[in-house]
């Protein structure tokens, strides 16, 4: 803490509140250290998608970072969740997961009841089959989380709840001119999180009835002895960026800011100081001290190195080290000639040597879940390689998930593993497109659906679609903007403004000022989270269940589950993801081995793959140089053929520095 006079802001929303917050959560801890905040917490809808980018971005700066999360409730009403400690935060990620999967809890880890709830009459749950809960708990709709009081109370545990914004039940009832129904409310969180930590959240943004609001909530927070605390449901991080929250408003909602004026918060959503924070909330001083006390209590250490893959299943009295180093001297014999693995030999010598950095760097179980995986796709048909820095590896190779010989070619080693390395290595597994969904099934079946779930990705805002949606939201007609969306860069925003100007069409406008405003809105747009999607092939194994590390949610495609975290985040949390990539062409190599063999019975084409190829077939790289490459995966493109018969590749080194 820099400080212990100072305001923290309790209650905040980046751009992961997913079209409902107008500052990356970078910006929000750039500003908050210029206010010389303390601490700050990150609160975005029903989930985590930031936390870590938030996290990074705190430690950094020298703010504490706290951990949380606005729920929607199953009445619809809205409740803040702050983690006190890793436990609050493991809890914090069931109940997000409990919310977007529907009451699924054959996944949750049993839990002994507290005392509260115990007064609840909840006890510990028991795994049931996927069956009886999609029959007992239909799912809620995709991307309309519901939390129920019930959940709540299961995983409470080093939460602290503040009672939430407008939204807010206790709030809401108050609002209503029903202080009795705000008391029962209040009641009810009392008993699930007690009395020292269920706090009445006050707001002040300048709406007419925001004084009447907290004197009423102060009022009732004294007559049940209860904390409050102010907080200012920050939504961007400086006055300016309104404009585009009103814009992300408009998206959100398909409408214009003409249509929805009642939908759109005003200037006041932003980060403040502690000097105004203090003067809107003079008349009660121990709001602002209690977000301190509050900030002071939670500390989440998001660190997950230690639970980066599961236990691999081993013999009885082996350890991962051993039976590593035996597996690879059991399978080198596959790879290499007896007279070439001797003592003292360049293969034993660098088999040794990488046996000890994979040790040392703590890779070992991870080297043996992505052989047991290529090891099922051996022996069950399934096309699988290993592919690009992985390549690299003697231990990669002599397991078989490479197919390239590191030092017949020359490798470097240090490209793929080596001792300074600041990032975990990732081993990319090309699949066949056809058989990838069975290679997957397995990682499922092989280490359980809670330690198992798919990366995800966001589909953000970018120059074409940054047009079309700003456009719409200001009310520009669909026809202008279809043009001005084909006259940009399909990605980057940043020379939007040169794309246009570059079109005769578009020069009358572009000293206006509303012109302005709508290339400014674009380019401010770009690269925000517009909504999940699935990563193209990475899983994410844990050793202990996914829901006490990030939460998950349904995917779009039909039984798929995915965390709340990227490849990035997956990464700087210190966790491993395997990649098991389709890759099309597998498939038709595979199919046509298959047809081969169905046509031409005395023909075995089988062993006519990977590192079993000629290198220096002459008709192969004849037909190469003439630019006979129809359906040859990478050098099929139209520019590829145009310059293979300029550059006349005559060996694989060759070929590689052409594509």
């Amino acid at each position: 803490m820099r400080s212990e006079k100072g305001y923290a802001e309790l209650h905040c929303h980046s751009n992961f509140s997913l079209l409902d917050g107008a500052s990356h959560p970078e910006d929000l801890v750039s500003k908050a250290a210029e206010l010389d905040m303390p601490a700050l917490a990150l609160t975005d809808h029903d989930g985590v998608y930031g936390a870590i980018r938030f996290y990074k971005a705190c430690l950094k700066a020298g703010i504490r970072p706290i951990i949380g999360v606005e729920m929607k409730l199953q009445d619809g009403g809205h409740l803040t969740l702050l983690a006190r400690n890793n436990e609050g935060y493991s809890n914090l990620c069931r109940l997000i997961t409990g919310a977007r999967l529907g009451q699924e809890h054959w996944w949750l880890r049993p839990q002994t009841p507290t005392s509260r709830q115990e007064h609840w009459g909840l006890r510990p749950q028991t795994p049931r089959s996927r069956l009886e809960h999609r029959g007992a708990h239909p799912h809620p709709p995709r991307g309309n989380p519901v939390l129920k009081l019930e959940d709540i109370a299961r995983h409470s545990a080093c939460l602290i709840c503040l009672s939430g914004c407008r939204k807010g039940e206790v709030v809401g009832a108050i609002a209503s001119g029903s202080r009795e129904k705000a008391c029962e409310a209040a009641g009810r969180y009392i008993e699930i999180f007690g009395r020292e930590d269920f706090y009445i959240e006050l707001q002040n943004n300048f709406y007419p009835e925001d004084m009447h609001l907290c004197r009423a909530l102060v009022d009732l927070a004294g007559s049940l002895k209860l904390g409050y605390v102010a907080t200012n449901n920050v939504h961007y991080a400086d006055r300016k960026d309104h404009r585009l929250q009103d814009v992300l408003t408009c998206i959100k909602n398909r409408t214009t800011l003409d249509e929805c004026t009642s939908l759109r918060l005003n200037s006041e959503f932003h980060l403040k100081p502690y000097e105004e924070m203090t003067q809107l909330f003079r008349d009660y001083p121990q709001a602002i001290s209690n977000t301190l006390a509050i900030a002071g209590q939670c500390n989440v250490d998001l660190d997950f190195s230690d639970y980066r893959f599961p236990e691999f299943l081993l013999p009885h009295g082996e350890t991962t080290k051993g039976y590593l180093a035996e597996l690879c001297r059991r399978k080198v014999r596959e790879r290499y000639d007896h007279d070439c693995i001797g003592t003292g030999s360049e293969i034993e010598t660098g088999l040794n040597h990488e046996l000890d950095l994979i040790e040392k760097l703590g890779l070992s179980g991870y080297f043996l879940i992505v052989w047991d995986i290529m090891d099922y796709a051996r022996r069950n048909g399934i096309p699988a390689q290993g592919r690009g820095s992985a390549a690299n590896s003697l231990v990669a190779y002599v397991l078989g998930i490479t197919a390239v010989d590191p030092l017949k070619n020359k490798l470097f080693l240090g490209r793929f593993l080596n001792e300074d390395m600041s990032s975990i290595p990732d081993i990319d597994i090309d699949v066949s497109t056809k058989h990838r969904e069975q290679l997957i099934q397995y990682v499922y079946e092989k280490y359980g659906q809670a330690h198992t779930a798919m990366v995800c990705t966001y589909v953000t805002f970018q120059a074409r679609n940054a047009v079309r949606e700003v456009g719409k939201a200001l009310g520009m007609p669909e026809s202008l903007l279809n043009r001005m969306a084909k006259s940009v860069s399909v990605y980057g925003a940043k020379d939007l403004g040169q794309d246009l100007a570059a079109v005769a069409e578009f020069l009358p406008y572009l000293t206006s000022m509303p012109w302005q405003e709508f290339t400014s809105l674009c380019r401010e747009i770009h690269d925000f989270p517009r909504h999940l999607s699935i990563h193209n092939g990475g899983m994410l194994i844990s050793s202990c269940p996914l829901t006490e590390i990030v939460p998950l949610e349904r995917a779009a495609m039909p039984g798929r589950i995915v965390c709340q975290w990227d490849k990035d985040s997956v990464a700087d949390a210190g966790l491993i993801k395997v990649d098991l990539l389709g890759l099309r062409m597998l498939s038709l190599i595979h199919e046509a081995c298959e047809l081969v063999e169905e046509h031409q019975p005395d023909c075995s084409v089988k062993s006519l793959v990977g590192d079993n190829l000629p290198p220096d077939d002459e008709g192969v790289y004849d037909m190469i140089c003439r630019g006979d490459t129809i359906g040859v995966f990478q050098v099929e493109s139209r520019a590829q053929m145009q310059t293979l018969p300029r550059i006349k590749p005559r060996s694989i080194e060759d070929l590689t520095v052409e594509v």
